[in-house]
């Protein structure tokens, strides 16, 4: 349920604009009237074509200042991608130079994808460099002499793959129809080679976006979508500065919010981090407890069976915390701490939901990973040494606080909730004391 609702989160950047855009090229004709019916708002369309190129060199400055290559390659190949839409018309959309970038654009959204916490000045940063002048190279030299829409790999691309894209523009219309979209995109116009390469790349991007849940991708995705829609609209005029202008959006808003993220949350357990519940404890009114809680011998983990078995630890115990009851907050403090923050209830109130999570815990048993299991073949797998696994029982210790006489601020009851920490440690841990 929290990975599907994290997913949905982190795609609402992308759909929400792309589907503003979308509105935007819908009521194109509308909107231009009521701009053209002032003389200030008609200005404002001269400028309309000049706005992604300063969108994109803001996201390019972010970049630089951020140091991520991705961010900077990204915004460079939506410049570029931008360009070559305004300097082709409709009635050329069969010159060899729109082809070929239309191809190749998910190529290198792909590329850049894989620069996302990559450094300026590194040797994978050079080498995404050389190979988009590269490209731009050999399209300036090829294009303009060959004809690859009747080439014989274009042609043998075709048979092999025959109708995409009318049969994705007879989809379209069943959603045109629903929708009461009727003329608004074009799928036909769009080579098939360059449809199978978006399709592709959508596909590959979608998949890594899913295991790793990175806002980032999900960027990348967004801004794919976007010049997709682009080459597809059947009114360029609007479609291209429009979506062109969402994906450089797109980019920029989701490279904030994973900094945002970066920021208030824990990167290994995806729990809020100390600068989230220090903000948290600005907004608690006057009726709120506050747990705080130990792993008990987690150092013992560490020692004995090494620091990644340490970070399984702290994220089987942070994928509990998500669960808890009560509705409470929950925090990584630091270290093998964490806090729990139940707004508008008490100490008796709120000691069930963390006797509950306590026996929880305690009850899941946890599987150490053996080091010998990893040079294992699938034939040795299920027998002699490489077999054995070790269970372990994860316990916690837990101090909670209220308000009161003595601590009656959240930072005193945090040190109030140590103090009950510290006695649930020295009666023998794996117990819940107030």
């Amino acid at each position: 349920m929290y990975t599907l609702k994290r997913i949905c989160y982190q795609l609402i950047i992308p759909v929400v604009l792309i589907l503003l855009s979308l509105m935007i090229v819908w009521e194109w004709p509308q909107i231009q009237a009521q701009f053209k019916s002032t003389r200030e708002l008609n200005a404002f369309l001269i400028f309309l074509p000049i706005i992604p190129y300063v969108v994109f060199s803001i996201s390019t400055l972010m970049g630089w200042r951020y140091n991520n290559m991705g961010l900077v390659m990204g915004s460079c190949v939506l410049a570029l991608s931008y360009y070559m839409t305004l300097h082709f018309s409709p009635g050329q959309r069969s010159n060899t130079y729109y082809e070929a970038y239309i191809f190749l654009f998910p190529v290198n959204i792909a590329m850049c994808t894989l620069l996302i916490k990559r450094h300026i000045f590194t040797y994978a940063a050079f080498l995404s460099i050389f190979l988009i002048t590269f490209q731009v190279v050999v399209v300036l030299l090829l294009c303009g002499k060959v004809d690859f829409s009747s080439s014989a790999i274009v042609s043998k691309f075709d048979r092999l793959i025959p109708f995409a894209s009318i049969r994705l523009d007879d989809l379209s219309i069943t959603f045109k129809s629903f929708l009461k979209m009727e003329h608004l995109v074009i799928f036909k116009q769009i080579p098939t080679p360059a449809i199978a390469s978006f399709l592709l790349f959508l596909s590959y991007l979608s998949v890594r976006f899913l295991n790793n849940r990175d806002i980032l991708l999900a960027g990348y995705i967004g801004s794919l979508a976007a010049v997709f829609l682009s080459a597809a609209a059947n009114r360029p005029e609007p479609a291209s500065g429009v979506f062109h202008l969402s994906a450089g959006l797109i980019l920029i808003l989701t490279n904030v919010e994973a900094s945002f993220f970066m920021a208030y949350n824990d990167e290994l357990t995806g729990l809020p981090g100390r600068r989230s519940l220090n903000d948290n404890m600005m907004n608690l009114g006057k009726k709120y407890a506050i747990a705080m809680m130990d792993i008990d011998h987690f150092k013992k983990f560490n020692d004995t069976y090494g620091h990644k078995t340490g970070d399984d630890v702290l994220k089987v115990v942070a994928a509990r915390l998500k669960e808890i009851s009560g509705r409470a907050k929950v925090f990584r403090y630091g270290g093998e701490e964490f806090t729990a923050v139940f707004q508008g209830k008490t100490v008796q109130e709120s000691l069930p939901h963390l006797e509950n999570f306590r026996k929880s815990l305690e009850n899941s048993p946890f599987v150490i990973r053996l080091r010998s299991r990893k040079g294992s073949t699938p034939v040795k797998r299920g027998r002699g040494p490489a077999a054995r696994q070790k269970q372990a029982r994860i316990t916690i210790s837990i101090g909670v606080a209220e308000p009161g006489r003595h601590h009656p601020t959240p930072e005193k009851v945090i040190k109030a909730a140590d103090k009950a920490l510290y006695k649930a440690k020295k009666t023998g841990r794996n117990r819940v004391c107030s």
